[in-house]
């Protein structure tokens, strides 16, 4: 298995044209359930970084999300988007430090996403069922969310995809996921669950029990970049490493990276840059 360092990550980045497709379905709606911009609102196609809302369909809730749009985007422009899924109970708390999700995002050209996730309550899991492995025992998955909560969560993801992608003409072919602890636990269900979505996912302190997981929906289809940071003491980095040579020895694309002096809440924004390179070869 391939164990990169962040200094030692290419920056490969693929000029293609983007094969444009419609916007994925939230799960279990019909097409026409699925929340669509309204032109007339205030901020459509606004640029520069957001707060949203949008009413959940079924309920009529507005339901809050986080935006970044290169101020240089045009309509003409397809641009891939990641979402990050939240950490912790806000929506702001992976923009902290210097914001270097967003700034990459900038100099990248990528859209950026921050979902709620439905409810703003702590362990987000956005209905993944894999408990993710820590010190004294693996994590329960939702616990203190109900059934329904749980689905609404990871089904408010795909509706916020579904919105951005047609405001802003992205690219359908090049959606990224990245999700940090449980939220890493989400975005491993959902590349497993939607491999025809999402192009890759970057795991950040979430070694979860692969036991159930379906391999046989990435190999071929969804890349992985799985890091952790040399110290973070919240979930085991052996663990995290063993995860990745699962994958890699189903077959999946995998690159493992240690990120030295990063802790358990800034080592993917230390890796950054790292990050948006994994992405620009995708």
């Amino acid at each position: 298995m391939r164990r990169w360092g962040i200094a030692l990550l290419p920056c490969l980045i693929l000029a293609s044209l983007p094969l444009l497709a419609q916007p994925p379905s939230p799960a279990g709606t019909a097409p026409a359930e699925r929340p669509v911009p309204n032109p007339q609102a205030p901020m459509y196609r606004q640029v520069g970084e957001q707060y949203r809302a949008y009413p959940f369909p079924g309920t009529g809730e507005p339901i809050p999300y986080r935006l970044f749009v290169p101020e240089s985007w045009t309509p003409e422009q397809h641009l891939p988007i990641l979402i990050t899924l939240r950490a912790g109970t806000s929506i702001d708390n992976n923009h902290r430090d210097n914001n270097d999700l967003m700034l990459q995002a900038r100099a990248h050209g990528y859209l950026l996403i921050s979902p709620l996730g439905y409810r703003g309550y702590a362990q987000p899991y956005y209905g993944s069922p894999y408990p993710v492995l820590r010190p004294n025992g693996p994590s329960i998955p939702a616990q203190g969310w109900t059934a329904e909560e749980d689905a609404r969560a990871e089904q408010d993801v795909l509706n916020v995809l579904s919105l951005v992608a047609a405001e802003y003409n992205a690219d359908t072919t090049r959606v990224f996921i990245h999700g940090q602890n449980p939220s890493g636990s989400a975005a491993l269900n959902f590349v497993g669950k939607y491999p025809d979505v999402f192009k890759a996912a970057v795991i950040s302190s979430a070694p979860i029990d692969t036991g159930p997981y379906p391999f046989e929906n990435l190999a071929g289809k969804v890349a992985l970049f799985i890091l952790h940071g040399d110290k973070d003491t919240n979930n085991p980095i052996a663990a995290s490493e063993a995860m990745a040579q699962t994958f890699q020895d189903h077959g999946i694309e995998t690159i493992y990276s240690v990120v030295a002096g990063g802790e358990h809440l800034n080592a993917y924004l230390l890796a950054a840059d790292a990050i948006y390179d994994f992405l620009d070869a995708h």
